[in-house]
This record gives C-alpha cells, sequence and structure tokens, in this order.
C-alpha cells in the first residue's frame, strides 16, 4: 500500500513545485506544466514518489528522479516501501498467474534481499513496512506472517484474515493492521494480535488510509464512498459522497481535509469540518490512479497525482486546523500554570488551582489564543445591519465572513444610526465554532455620531470541549504529579551538587527537568493515562568543551553534562519513581542527538564500544532515515556522531538502570546537525514515556 509519506530524494526535487496554486481560485486545476515526473508507460502506484510502480508488462519500479530501481519481466502488483527508504517490498505475478515476493534494495544497485518462501508459507498477496520500520508484514493465502527487516528472517506470524488481501496498512502509531479485500476490511489489534473489527462495506475496497495522528480511518469503495471511522470505537463518525468513481484518498496532515482521486481526470479535497466545502483539481487529459499529501524541503504541503502519464504536484494553501492549533496551545499553557511556584506556598497553590479555577483559566486561553489566530476580522468584513428585535432591544450586525451577532442597543438610539459605517468596532475577541470557523464573542462599538458606546458580550458561549471530550486528566493526578517533578528537582540538585565537587561539571551547566500526566487511548480504545518524563542540559558556550562533549566524542562518560544527567535518570528510576519501572508495562524512550557542523576532514575512528550499528532505524527531523557505523568505516558524517550519542545512552540506561530491560521498552533516535559549529550545539536529551501508568 502507500501513503508512507517519505520524502527522502523527493523534497529536493519538488522544493520548488510549478503552478502554485492560488488561494483565491476556488477550483484550481493542474496545467502541463505542472508535472515532475513523466513517463511513457502509466504511474499506477506511488509510494512516497520515492518509488512509483510504472504499469505494463515490463514493469518498473522507479524513484522520483525517474532512475530505475527494479525491471521485472512479470507484473508487479504491490510495493511497499521500508519507511526507511532502503528497500522495498515486491509482490509480483507471473504470466502462468503465480505470486511471489521479494526484497530489493532502493541504492541504485538493486540487490535482491529476501525471496519469499511460498512452498511453506503461501501465496502472497500483500505486504507492508511497520512504521518504525522494524517489521516486515506478509499477507498470504496460508496466514499474516512477519520478519524483521535487518536480514529479513521471519520473527513471528499473525492470526490469518478471512479475506484475500489486496491491501496491508499499518496505522502510524502501529497500533493496527489492516487488511482489504473480497469486499471486507478486516482491523486486527496488532498490539495483542487479536481482531478488532470487520467492515462490510457491501463494494469493492480502494482505498484504506489512517490520518497521521492515527485517530481517523477512512475507508474508499469504488462506487464513490469514504467512510470515516473513529479508530477509538470503529464506529462510523462521518460518509463522504458523490465522488463519482472512488480511486484513492489520504488525509492531510492536521486531518481536517481529505483528498479523493474521484473520476479518471480530478481529484476532490473535501473539508471533513464542511463537507460542502470542496476543491476540484482538474487533471485534464490523464488518467488518474492515486494521489496523497506530501511536504516538500520548505514544509509546503503538496498534493500528488499518478496519472497514466506520470506525477503531477500541486502546491496548496490550505486551511490550518484552528481548533487543533489552540488545543494544543492550551494544553501547553496550561501545564506550566497548574505547575507549584517556586516560591508558592501548598495552601496557596490549592487556592489558586481548584477545579473551578482550572475551567476558567482554560476558558481564558482558549479565547486569547484564538483571538490571536483569527487576526482582525472584522477589518477584513463587509458589515451590514440587520432587523432590530423590539422586544430584546437587540440589533442584527451581519459579517460576510462570521455570524451575525446581535447587538444590546436601546430603542431609542437607533435613530443616530444610518448604516453600519458609523459603528466603530474595537477590542474585538473570537472564538471557535464546531466546523473550524471563528465567531465574534466580544466587542465595543462606538457609534461615530454620538459617542455612544455598546458592547456585545458572548464569551459565555458553549467552549471548546469538542476537542478534548473526556480527555482531561483530573486535577488530584496533576497535583500527584507536580509534587513528583518536585521530587525529580530535588534528586536533580542532589546529583548536580556532588558532580560540581567533584568537578565533572560547574555552575555553566544546567539540567532541566520535566514530568506531566497525557491522555491517550490504547489500541482497544480503552483510555489511558501516559506518564512523561523529560530530561535535557544546556552548557554556555564558552564552557561547553569542557563540560560537554569535545570534538569527535560521543560516549556519554565523555560528557559531564550528559554522565550527570544520566545519574540522575538512574537514581530517580531506582528511588522515587520505581513504581513505574514494571516488569512487562510499555515503555517509550525517545532519545535526542546533536552534532555540530564542524567539518570531518580526516575519519574518526570509530571504538567499537556499541558494536558494529547497520541501518538503524533514525528520525532526522520529522522523517526515518536509516544509518550504519562500523569499525571498519569509522565515523565520517556529523550524523553518525549524533546518533551515536543517541545510542549511548540507550546503552547506559540498559547497563545501569534496573529494572528498565524487563521493561517492554522500545527506543527511538532523534537526530540532527545544526547549521552552527561548536561545542554548545553537541547534547544530548531523553524523553521517558510510561504507557498506561496509573
Amino acid at each position: 500500500m502507500k501513503k508512507i509519506l517519505l520524502l527522502l530524494a523527493l523534497s529536493a526535487a519538488i522544493s520548488s513545485p510549478l503552478g502554485a496554486e492560488n488561494p483565491e481560485d476556488s477550483e484550481p486545476s493542474v496545467k502541463k506544466k505542472d508535472y515532475f515526473f513523466k513517463s511513457s508507460k502509466p504511474v499506477r502506484q506511488i509510494e512516497s514518489l520515492y518509488v512509483s510502480v510504472i504499469g505494463a508488462t515490463p514493469t518498473d519500479v522507479q524513484n522520483a528522479s525517474g532512475v530505475t530501481l527494479v525491471t521485472s519481466k512479470d507484473s508487479i502488483k504491490r510495493i511497499a516501501l521500508n519507511p526507511t527508504g532502503l528497500n522495498v517490498a515486491i509482490i509480483k505475478k507471473d504470466k502462468k498467474g503465480r505470486y511471489s515476493l521479494e526484497t530489493m534494495t532502493t541504492d541504485g544497485e538493486s540487490k535482491k534481499q529476501m525471496s519469499f518462501d511460498a512452498k511453506h508459507l503461501g501465496t502472497p498477496y500483500a505486504a507492508a513496512f511497520s512504521p518504525d520500520a522494524r517489521q516486515l508484514a506478509v499477507a498470504t493465502d496460508k496466514g499474516t506472517w512477519l520478519f524483521e527487516t535487518k536480514k529479513f528472517k521471519q520473527s513471528g506470524e499473525l492470526p490469518a484474515f478471512t479475506c484475500h488481501p489486496d491491501m496491508l496498512v499499518f496505522s502510524p502509531n502501529a497500533y493496527f493492521l489492516v487488511a482489504a479485500g473480497d469486499k471486507k476490511v478486516e482491523v486486527m489489534n496488532f498490539e495483542q494480535k487479536t481482531m478488532r473489527r470487520v467492515i462490510n462495506p457491501g463494494e469493492t475496497v480502494t482505498d484504506v488510509v489512517f490520518s497521521k495522528s492515527s485517530e481517523d480511518m477512512a475507508v474508499m469503495t469504488d462506487d464513490g464512498m469514504v467512510e470515516i471511522y473513529d479508530t477509538r470505537s470503529f464506529n462510523v463518525k462521518q460518509m463522504i459522497e458523490d465522488l463519482d468513481k472512488g480511486t484513492a484518498c489520504d488525509f492531510n496532515f492536521d486531518g481536517k481535509y481529505l483528498a479523493a482521486a474521484a473520476n479518471d481526470d480530478k481529484v476532490t479535497i473535501i473539508n471533513l469540518l464542511k463537507p460542502e466545502d470542496r476543491i476540484i483539481m482538474e487533471i485534464p487529459d490523464s488518467t488518474l490512479n492515486d494521489a496523497i499529501f506530501i511536504k516538500d524541503s520548505n514544509e509546503n504541503t503538496i498534493l500528488s497525482a499518478s496519472t497514466d502519464r506520470g506525477i503531477r504536484a500541486r502546491r496548496l494553501q490550505l486551511e490550518p486546523y484552528y481548533a487543533k492549533l489552540v488545543s494544543d496551545e492550551v494544553d501547553m499553557k496550561m501545564t506550566e500554570w497548574l505547575k507549584k511556584m517556586p516560591d508558592e506556598s501548598l495552601e496557596d497553590y490549592r487556592l489558586r488551582v481548584n477545579e473551578e479555577t482550572r475551567a476558567k483559566q482554560r476558558r481564558l486561553f482558549e479565547d486569547e489564543i484564538s483571538t490571536r489566530l483569527a487576526g482582525n476580522l472584522t477589518a477584513m468584513s463587509t458589515i451590514s445591519l440587520g432587523q432590530y428585535d423590539a422586544d430584546n432591544e437587540v440589533l442584527a450586525v451581519n459579517f460576510d465572513n462570521m455570524p451575525t451577532i446581535f447587538l444590546p442597543m436601546p430603542r431609542a438610539d437607533l435613530g443616530g444610526i444610518n448604516s453600519a459605517s458609523d459603528l466603530i468596532i474595537s477590542e474585538q475577541q473570537y472564538g471557535l465554532l464546531g466546523d473550524d470557523t471563528f465567531e465574534l464573542i466580544y466587542a465595543k462599538f462606538t457609534n461615530r455620531n454620538t459617542g455612544a458606546e455598546y458592547i456585545y458580550d458572548n464569551v459565555d458561549r458553549k467552549p471548546m470541549d469538542y476537542m478534548h471530550n473526556d480527555n482531561v486528566v483530573s486535577l488530584e493526578l496533576v497535583q500527584q504529579q507536580m509534587m513528583e517533578e518536585i521530587k525529580l528537582e530535588e534528586i536533580k540538585e542532589q546529583i548536580m551538587s556532588e558532580a560540581k565537587k567533584d568537578n565533572i561539571i560547574s555552575d555553566h551547566t544546567n539540567i532541566s527537568v520535566n514530568s506531566e500526566v497525557i491522555p491517550d487511548y490504547d489500541a482497544d480504545g480503552k483510555k489511558i493515562l501516559n506518564y512523561n518524563v523529560n530530561i535535557s542540559y544546556e552548557v554556555d558556550p564558552e564552557f561547553s568543551a569542557q563540560e560537554d562533549f569535545a570534538p569527535g566524542k560521543y560516549r556519554a562518560e565523555q560528557s559531564g553534562a550528559a554522565s550527570s544527567m544520566l545519574n540522575i535518570v538512574k537514581n530517580a528510576f531506582e528511588g522515587d519513581f520505581s513504581n513505574y519501572v514494571k516488569a512487562g508495562k510499555r515503555l517509550n524512550v525517545k532519545i535526542s542527538g546533536t552534532a555540530d557542523a564542524s567539518q570531518i576532514r580526516n575519519t574518526i575512528p570509530y571504538d567499537g564500544a556499541y558494536g558494529d550499528i547497520e541501518d538503524e532505524p533514525v528520525y532526522k527531523g520529522n522523517q526515518m532515515s536509516a544509518i550504519t557505523v562500523t569499525q571498519k568505516g569509522g565515523i565520517d558524517s556529523n550524523e553518525q556522531l549524533a546518533f551515536l550519542r543517541a545510542f549511548g545512552v540507550k546503552e547506559y540506561l540498559d547497563a545501569n538502570v534496573a529494572g528498565l530491560k524487563d521493561m517492554d521498552t522500545r527506543y527511538s533516535y532523534h537526530i540532527g546537525v545544526s547549521e552552527g559549529t561548536g561545542s554548545e550545539f553537541r547534547r544530548i536529551s531523553v524523553q521517558f514515556t510510561f504507557v498506561d501508568a496509573f
């Protein structure tokens, strides 16, 4: 299946796509110049556009630059791209109707890595890589099999799907593995290896795709219908109709829009909060096979469509999901507001923070942020006056970009107003409606002729609870977490004091610790609470080389700041926080390692402290990639240094923190190279997420 949004070479290929959309054009068309990948054969399928299947026999697998990676005399039925971009799984069908599967490298040499044992495991029909790139799932007529992706050795077996799967799809959070075929969609709880839901649309399924947050799943059928399911309950939450011949669909990055390849020559972009709000993109003289959202190197949203003539790209200017922006920022501000201030007594804290004040403060933040995001909407509006309600003494004021308001005004004052231009509007505040549009909730209106003032006040309207539902942490638990954070601060101060006495660090190193409770849902849809513990450090630039990593160094013990930080983790998790370290419980550890941009002129020897590391999945920014470090090859890039600093944290934790090895601990590595040079850019940080901790 497609939908693995990995840019790799593509980001450079479309950093300045042609035919950028005019935001005022409600029905943009795609012109000939919008091609960035032309072909004499149909482009049947896109895998992040990095790998493309060019149809008809013989079949080629090419990258976005048009370089052929694989040529096959057989028909290629499906491809699945490893999120790291290292290899691709190809399902082929020969002239006798026999299916086969093999994995190939994408480095230009097209080396075959695995031939699937169809004799014992069955006929392969569909395959998908897990989001963390560590597993490949293959569905056959005999079962569903898992392979680790380093050597492609079989690592497990899943319950068989009852349908003949035409496609396999992982949810981005890896909670679900979905098979579609025989007019059926089967959703497996990948965590528990149990069947979660079977959906019978009654028509041929042409696409299944998850939103990037994994909160929604869209099922498209060939009759032009899309059903969107809430993945907590797998009940239908929305139905999109009238899409003609449905071929493929994709959520945009915040989940507000759905792009649907809805006919041979057009893509329909639907605002899911206002389904009647649609943009039609015509692709003339083409037969459309696929459409996905991607981002270019400048983080612009691109809609890419594959056709019988090649791939066309179009930059879009879509409205952001304002409610999510507000909700995320409110959560961040509330986290800070709920903390006990350094000089605040416990009694004063409890007076300041209670259920009533928390709700009031959240509402204030919502209105403040909504007002900032809205801008000055009244100034951009064409305003007119409506009817006057004499019984309630309110005057209707109409806006062409917001709902009408009813302004309190005495009947005697009506004579002093001839038109809307007589009213000066100030002190505006805005709120959000359920369809993600703004409304005026407070303003002062002044009659420029008489000086009379009128106040419109609707700040007590319904708040944005539709974004939160029951996803709120109890105040009792927040206060418990706050007290634990105080303990964490005490541990930090003790460790730092000892390190300073031993001249490991000085006052020029500052270590930060914090914790938070995060509401979430598990793969069965049950509400859970995760516990995050974050720890990071900074060193004053002029002291970084002495107290942090020196050039070319990567072991944690070679940095006084890093080793002190990890000593805090050890003391905390073996002491006051040991109740969260439970055998078998899930722990996600996100380790970030950075390097500066200093040029490596000569290969730095790698001492093999962590063994040879080959094709380890890592995140560079938001994109997944892979990295290799061996003793023979040494270190010749700053990215390798950044990775080794992160990997060394994992090695330290496994070796030194009691109990972590007994947990279901899953590490992810996030590496970055700064634009600047200097030791202040060489550092590490760690985020621990104890899943379902309470």
